[in-house]
């Protein structure tokens, strides 16, 4: 089993009791899901210096490095955590668990390849990458799920009522001083986000072989009638199949991934297009979808 490592001032008898109940729980995880490796994770990390209560997202980091990785958590929340509501044990387990998946997916990861001369794709491969790898994380590990969880699909309903106004101020700043990089690096961050958001969301349904409809009809409804409505079956079909295939199989989906990737922006009021020199450029609507 991994090292676990105490860099924290505790009595011997809590720092034997922190070192067991890790050991147990990481136990359990490598034997009920045989794709993870004990061999990759090569010390988990407790610290002090990493704020966090039971209950809240648990803070932790992941070090890469050939061949596994390291894991640091932060000493306090695994001690609430562990003293709580049984509740808060489970988001421990499960937070764990995800951060040994994108572990392993990290190491087995080969370079997701574009198409030959394709700048459009290629500028938003970062954003197609990140969702693919927060797709396969979140599935992989959707069975430690906390009963209940809500899968951030109200979160991801927020920022879509919230994105329009957004956006329709960002163009009406951008119509008084003229300030394309500025409405450009606003529009790429929320666009990142929202997409991130979308794949976390389509993953844990894709490892729970639910839909958003199974969780709340009105999740369904609001995603349906926002910016993202026609894309989200497409978005969730590419994840599919990228997750699935490898090379250019992959790359394949990867590249159409982009393509509504764009086609998102769009809805928020940019257009990217290639020019006759190859660069990539951004056109402004005249009114957003």
């Amino acid at each position: 089993m991994p090292l676990i490592e105490l860099q924290c001032l505790r009595a011997e008898t809590a720092a034997e009791t922190l070192r067991t109940s890790l050991s147990v729980l990481l136990a359990r995880l490598y034997e009920r899901d045989r794709g993870l490796d004990a061999a990759h994770l090569r010390v988990l990390v407790l610290r002090d210096d990493a704020a966090g209560q039971a209950g809240s997202a648990p803070p932790l980091s992941r070090d890469d490095e050939a061949g596994g990785f390291t894991i640091t958590l932060s000493a306090p929340f695994v001690e609430q955590s562990l003293a709580g509501e049984p509740e808060h044990v489970l988001q421990l387990v499960h937070a764990l668990h995800r951060e040994l998946w994108r572990g392993e997916l990290a190491l087995a990861q080969a370079p997701a390849g574009e198409a030959a001369g394709d700048a459009l794709a290629a500028q938003f491969a970062p954003i197609a990458r990140l969702m693919l790898d927060e797709y396969r994380a979140n599935r992989a590990s959707a069975w430690s799920l906390p009963t209940g969880a809500d899968l951030l699909l109200p979160h991801l309903l927020r920022l879509l009522d919230e994105l329009p106004d957004a956006s329709r101020r960002a163009l009406a700043d951008y119509r008084a001083d003229g300030d394309l990089d500025t409405l450009t690096g606003l529009a790429m961050a929320r666009l990142t986000h929202l997409m991130q958001t979308v794949a976390f969301s389509l993953g844990y349904l894709a490892g729970l072989q639910r839909s958003a409809a199974d969780i709340a009809p009105e999740l369904k409804a609001g995603i349906d009638a926002s910016l993202i409505g026609r894309e989200w079956p497409r978005i969730a079909a590419l994840l599919a199949g990228a997750a699935a295939g490898e090379g250019d199989a992959r790359a394949l989906q990867m590249s159409m991934l982009a393509t509504r990737i764009m086609a998102v922006l769009g809805s928020m009021g940019l257009h990217a297009r290639t020019g006759d020199d190859g660069t990539v450029w951004m056109d402004v609507a005249a009114t957003l979808h």
